[in-house]
């Protein structure tokens, strides 16, 4: 083929449709012939850094032992990234969720949790919920007397009775009687 020609067909589309489609199939025919790749070691992190079940709240629960400051889900050290790989490889294993955090709080102690456990804490936040609902049983107790008490009519047949007069009700008004004179 002359160039002047080659070069009108490549600026067609046609043209480039067809040698598109002629590397596609070029690169197929290729690939299948080819030995399979071993995957590179970044292809190898990708395919590890898939969280296996319960992996993701696990290191949420737990603090990093070098700092005690972050979770093992966010923060970045040496001994966090250590840790991070051997619980998904226990996972990966088969073993419990709470088997590994077991082991690493008996490794670590206590202090590893990242919130404690249900002790003392559960104790306190169900008598503040209780507490929260007597008071609140109170006041609607309350609210509901008041709502009866004014809701029921005065009495109107209801004879007011005279006073009682006693000997120093005489004596005061004698005394008023004398002064106004």
């Amino acid at each position: 083929m002359s160039s002047p020609l080659r070069l009108r067909l490549l600026r067609s589309s046609r043209g480039r449709r067809a040698a598109a489609l002629a590397a596609a199939l070029a690169s197929v025919a290729l690939s299948g012939r080819a030995e399979p790749a071993t995957p590179s070691p970044a292809a190898a992190e990708l395919v590890d850094s898939t969280p296996a079940p319960g992996e993701r709240a696990l290191e949420g629960r737990l603090l990093a032992p070098c700092c005690w400051d972050q979770t093992l889900d966010v923060h970045e050290s040496a001994v966090t990234q250590e840790l991070r790989r051997e619980i998904r490889a226990r996972l990966r294993r088969g073993e419990a969720v709470d088997t590994v955090e077991q082991d690493l709080i008996a490794r670590y102690g206590d202090r590893i949790r990242a919130a404690p456990s249900s002790g003392v804490l559960g104790k306190v936040a169900l008598g503040m919920m209780l507490g929260i609902a007597v008071a609140f049983l109170g006041v609607f107790a309350l609210l509901r007397s008041w709502r009866r008490s004014a809701a029921q009519p005065a009495p109107s047949n209801v004879a007011i009775a005279a006073p009682v007069r006693d000997e120093y009700d005489e004596r005061l008004d004698d005394e008023l009687r004398m002064r106004d004179a």
